[in-house]
């Protein structure tokens, strides 16, 4: 039982059911016992033999564990079948209970609740054996082997009635789970069906002889400790069992919390102990206690600071420590162990127990040892969960990545699709409103990104605090951000809205030392009335919105005007899905020659669109439509596999060559564009590193820890990654050189005049130098002349492209070209 000073509630629950057996032991034996009749041979053996044998075998019991409980297997039938059969009960009583209480409290050291407990426990037994016995035969014992019988069923009957009241008495004080084991706690059967036939045999002999009482005494030692080493062999062999289960315990995917529960309940049982701790430090320097006491609770409570002169602290170092009771008083801590627990980061936390059970008289080096041998596979365990529990958590950061916006924390497209598609699942009416920011372009080229970054993130914070609670903000990438208002039915209703967005925008927005003004432009359309999907509605308010940015409106409304209003736009919109789908949009090929050599090392794919009635598209012109109607990702497709197919031709011919790719910045989020790359890249048999991804400043700046995520998948596929149109965008060094790029591409603004203008020239030296210290490799665009490529050499540029190499050619020409092509400067 329990050590602490002062009665526990366990404790008083055990006290408690020592008093109820105690009254029933009064009543059963007032009434059921009284004037049954004296046995047919009274004093057959004197009372002084019989007490001095109850106070010894009740003093060497052999304590037989189940799991934290434990249960006395002692030789008292032996005395007791005497004593049935040549005692007055209400004798018998007191000659028990008196050398019981000599054996318990002074041969086994019992105080207290459990002193108190086990001598009741005595009194039910004594007086149930007796009621049972006088039921069973009558006043006076039959003799024979009918008497033998009763007497073994007698005492198996009053064994039985013990484990029970033992099993009780440990669920009230410790574990309810404790009646499971109820069956384990009655394998001493056997050894009760031995003593009582040992009893028998002995009132036989004693019968004949009283001398027999010296042969008694010889064979009751030698079953004691016959019986004493059968038990401590059966508890090794079932220590190395628990042990066994222990390790199969962890084997599963548990996280650290399930990993720490097994621990300390196998701590406390197997090495009989109180309560059980364990203490595991954190990268922040912070420790997590768990501590486990009483019924199997689990405490978790979080540390800032352990204390320094606490017991167990050289563990902490990797010493072992082990406090015997009786060497030394630590608080309210008798004797415990403390080990260590390597983890895999280098760290190491702490296992310890406390207040060894009664059942042992203490620590020692034998459960040191144990001790050891379970935190070693804990450590093993422990290392295994938090890593486990590293990975979920970046599993479900990168799940959240998928759904929200890193830069603002809000909802994005997807996610924000996602919403509305259920809530029309649902049948529930509602209104959009997409906006995006007036000017925002000129904030960002002015100020740079980080205050744009800013802004953006002001803006989200801002239109969440207006709404309060009456729907949800996402941003849709870039400076376009969505209102969804659930059950909203009416126009008036959702301009309502609109209105009071658009007057919240308009109040400067303080960043920094700076006030900026972000007004936005605002359409609306409605479901069921404008479209019953997220794709429409999202298109539908895009035109609206587009109306209410060129006619300076604010807020507007979508109606079927407003599409008449842009039709050729739509029309294109149209044509381009057509031709993506149809597969019409052609991709061309401009090569990329090594300044230092002349050779053809790689080639850009460009996408080019001939609409039949509208002739050649600029890809100014369609890039941009393709982007905002959702049509990039399939046309980005497109030009991927039609390029890596090309380029397995090529190589196949012989030429070595890689193929470069634009990605647009809707592409980067994308969470499984990496898993598309890598198969096409294996549909079409080429190698990773002959695909380079090109992406611009703008598209990676824009949202740099999703972009991050995407660019390391793709890098660990071994494709090449290069930053286009370097110079335009307004990035920030210090992120540029984190990521994992391989080129660097100056734009053809700054290439086209470097032979005539000195600053140009001194921009692209400074993008040379910049890209070689960032080892880089680095390409010029817009190539027209000689004299161009000849500064670009004498620069130190390491690619070249632009007309005066080759105009972008289709994939057969590009391939004739190819084939022609001199290895030779200047060569066209």
């Amino acid at each position: 039982m329990t050590k602490a000073r002062g009665w526990s509630r366990p404790d008083a629950r055990v006290a408690m059911l020592s008093l109820w057996l105690g009254v029933a032991t009064i009543v059963a034996h007032a009434l059921r016992i009284r004037g049954v009749g004296l046995p047919a041979d009274p004093d057959r053996v004197p009372l002084a033999i019989l007490l001095v044998a109850f106070a010894l075998t009740e003093g060497f019991a052999v304590h037989v564990r189940v799991r934290r409980g434990g249960h006395a297997m002692s030789l008292s039938e032996i005395p007791m079948v005497l004593g049935l059969l040549s005692v007055d009960p209400t004798l018998l009583l007191c000659v028990r209970l008196i050398g019981g209480v000599i054996g318990l409290a002074g041969l086994r050291g019992q105080r207290g609740v459990k002193l108190g407990f086990n001598v009741a426990l005595l009194g039910v037994q004594t007086t149930a054996s007796t009621v049972l016995l006088r039921a069973l035969s009558g006043p006076t014992p039959p003799s024979g082997p009918k008497g033998w019988l009763l007497l073994l069923i007698v005492m198996l009957a009053s064994d039985a009635i013990a484990a029970v009241l033992v099993t009780a008495a440990i669920a009230l004080h410790d574990d309810p789970g404790e009646w499971k084991r109820l069956p384990s706690a009655l394998h001493g059967m056997p050894l009760v069906a031995i003593t009582t036939s040992i009893g028998i045999v002995s009132a036989l002999a004693i019968e004949r002889d009283p001398r027999a009482v010296v042969l008694l005494t010889i064979v009751s030692a030698v079953t004691y400790r016959a019986y004493r080493a059968f038990v401590q062999q059966s508890q090794g062999h079932q220590q190395v069992e628990e042990l066994y289960a222990f390790t199969r315990a962890l084997d599963g995917p548990l996280d650290t919390g399930g990993v720490a529960r097994i621990v300390l309940e196998q701590a406390r049982d197997q090495l009989r102990a109180e309560r059980a701790e364990l203490i595991v430090p954190n990268p922040d320097g912070t420790h997590v206690r768990l501590r486990m006491h009483g019924r199997r609770h689990l405490d978790v409570s979080t540390v800032d600071a352990l204390p320094e002169t606490a017991w167990w602290q050289p563990a902490r170092t990797g010493v072992p420590v082990l406090v015997p009771k009786g060497s030394r008083m630590i608080g309210s801590i008798e004797d415990g162990i403390a080990v260590p627990v390597p983890l895999s980061d280098g760290a190491a936390g702490v296992l310890l127990v406390a207040d060894s059970l009664a059942d042992i008289p203490t620590f020692g080096e034998q459960q040191l040892r144990l001790f050891q041998a379970l935190a070693n596979h804990a450590s093993v365990s422990l290392a295994k969960a938090r890593l486990l529990d590293e990975l979920r958590r970046e599993v479900a950061q990168n799940e959240r990545l998928a759904r929200y916006d890193p830069l603002t924390g809000l909802p994005n497209r997807q996610r924000f699709s996602a919403l509305v598609d259920e809530l029309r699942a649902a049948g529930t009416p509602l209104a959009m409103l997409l906006m995006d920011l007036d000017r925002f372009k000129e904030i960002n080229d002015a100020l740079g990104h980080d205050v744009g970054d800013q802004l953006l993130r002001q803006v989200g914070e801002r239109l969440q605090e207006r709404l309060d609670g009456r729907g949800t903000v996402a941003r849709l990438g870039g400076d376009e951000f969505a209102v969804l208002l659930p059950h909203i039915r009416t126009q008036e209703a959702a301009l309502a809205v609109g209105d009071d967005l658009d007057a919240a925008m308009e109040q400067p927005i303080p960043i920094g030392d700076l006030r900026l003004n972000a007004r936005v432009s605002i359409g609306v359309a409605l479901a069921p009335e404008h479209g019953h999907d997220a794709k429409t509605l999202i298109q539908r308010a895009d035109v609206a919105m587009y109306v209410a940015k060129t006619t300076h409106a604010g807020v507007r409304v979508y109606t079927s005007d407003d599409d008449r209003n842009s039709p050729r736009r739509l029309a294109m919109v149209a044509d381009l899905r057509e031709s993506i789908q149809r597969h019409d949009i052609v991709v061309v090929f401009q090569p990329k020659i090594e300044t230092a050599t002349g050779l053809v090392v790689g080639a850009e794919a460009l996408a080019r669109w001939h609409h039949p009635a509208h002739g050649f598209v600029p890809p100014d012109e369609f890039i941009p439509l393709a982007e905002h109607s959702g049509l990039i990702r399939p046309l980005t497709l497109h030009v991927l596999e039609v390029s890596l197919r090309r380029c397995a031709t090529w190589r196949r011919m012989g030429h070595d060559i890689h193929v470069a790719v634009n990605l647009s910045p809707n592409s980067l989020q994308e969470s499984d564009l990496p898993d598309i790359v890598a198969r096409l890249l294996g549909q079409a048999g080429v190698p990773a590193s002959a695909l380079t991804l090109e992406i611009t400043e703008s598209s990676i700046m824009a949202d740099p820890t999703g972009a991050l995520v995407i660019l390391d998948r793709l890098h660990a596929l071994g494709v090449k990654l290069a930053i286009d149109d370097f110079g335009t965008g307004y990035s920030s060094l210090g992120r540029l050189r984190k990521l994992p790029i391989h080129e660097m591409k100056i734009d053809r603004s700054f290439v086209q005049r470097i032979a005539v203008d000195h600053r140009d020239r001194a921009v692209v030296r400074s993008a040379v130098q910049l890209g070689h210290a960032l080892d880089l490799m680095v390409v010029a665009e817009g190539v027209e002349d000689e004299q161009t490529l000849l500064h670009l050499r004498q620069e130190g540029c390491n690619l070249v492209q632009g007309y005066f190499i080759s105009k972008p050619l289709p994939a057969d020409d590009f391939a004739d070209w190819l084939t022609a092509r001199i290895p030779q400067l200047g060569g066209a």
